[in-house]
């Protein structure tokens, strides 16, 4: 059987799975693709993604790479995949790719939001942090000023992340007030294992008072764990987007154009 390597990007809302990384017993993202491919195969078909999201973590634009037989077109593969998942997850893009190609390695940087509403809603509760009192959002963008550029994240990722190393390439990271809503977007070459949500938390902490800037600061140079910071949510965080150089044409896309 000849097998082509195929790119997917993938959309899901992560409420109700134990990250994206297959887990024994537990729900996950891949093992709900897999399924589906096996429904699709009647074979096994292990995917490879561009990197984990946590248990509760959304994804706009995970990417994921996997090896199947050449019978099903792109623009047929989409549709067929999402037939086979529940609701909460749905292909997005297929693109046959270069049989070198990796969902991980290859990627250049990732790009997450993080969503704070200052208030009460029925409607974001899956997707926001609620938080009930004003933030000084100049002091949270002033601690953005210590984490730009190349540094070692130890302090604001889990104790048991596994990794070389925990130095990361901050590319970019902003905090912007849009009505009730604070929209942290922060773009790197890698995260680590609960890093964003971090340094979410810990900068909340900075903004309800209880931190000051140089407190932040002081942790990160830290370089330890159980160095105070603080881990936001995760049902605020989302992954947007996924780089690549070259970026990938989707040769199919589940985006509607009007």
């Amino acid at each position: 059987m000849v097998l082509n390597r195929h790119a997917f990007r993938v959309e899901y809302e992560g409420t109700a799975y134990c990250g994206f990384q297959l887990q024994p017993d537990q729900p996950t993202i891949q093992k709900a693709i897999e399924t589906a491919f096996f429904a699709l195969y009647q074979s096994d078909v292990r995917i490879v993604g561009s990197g984990r999201t946590d248990s509760g973590v959304h994804a706009a634009g995970q990417v994921f790479h996997a090896d199947v037989p050449e019978n099903i077109p792109c623009h047929k593969l989409g549709k067929a995949l999402n037939s086979h998942l529940p609701e909460d997850i749905r292909i997005t893009g297929v693109s046959q790719v270069n049989r070198t190609f990796h969902a991980r390695y290859d990627a250049v940087s990732r790009h997450y939001t993080y969503r704070i509403f200052n208030g009460v809603s029925v409607l974001k509760r899956r997707f926001v942090w609620q938080i009930f009192q004003p933030l000084d959002i100049n002091a949270m963008n002033h601690c953005l000023s210590f984490i730009k550029g190349e540094h070692d994240f130890t302090s604001f990722c889990l104790s048991q992340t596994e990794t070389d190393h925990k130095i990361c390439d901050i590319q970019a990271a902003e905090w912007q007030v849009k009505g009730p809503e604070l929209l942290f977007s922060i773009r790197a070459n890698r995260f680590l294992h609960a890093m964003v949500r971090s340094l979410v938390g810990t900068m909340v902490d900075v903004g309800k008072g209880r931190y000051t800037v140089y407190d932040f600061e002081n942790i990160l140079h830290k370089v330890t764990h159980g160095s105070g910071a603080v881990t936001a949510p995760a049902k605020g965080l989302v992954l947007e987007e996924v780089i690549y150089n070259p970026q990938i044409t989707w040769q199919w896309s589940g985006v509607a154009q009007c």
